[in-house]
């Protein structure tokens, strides 16, 4: 199972975190999406990710990806 972690800016609130929970689990291949609002980044795990659905997920959602950081 691969494993990516983003950080993600303008996140603030559980409503963020849904929305890009519900987001990025439709992407396909995601079996998990854990936000840490704290750290301002999102796990995501999961078989073959596809990083760029998954950064557009994100940007969908209503946010902007900083960076990727393999987990």
């Amino acid at each position: 199972m691969e494993r990516k972690r983003y950080q993600v800016i303008g996140m603030s609130c559980e409503h963020c975190a849904g929305s890009i929970r519900e987001e990025v689990g439709q992407v396909a291949g995601v079996v998990h999406v854990e936000v840490d609002l704290a750290a301002a980044s999102v796990l995501v795990e999961g078989e073959n990710l596809d990083d760029a659905l998954i950064r557009t997920a994100i940007v969908e959602a209503g946010y902007e990806v900083a960076e990727t950081v393999t987990a």
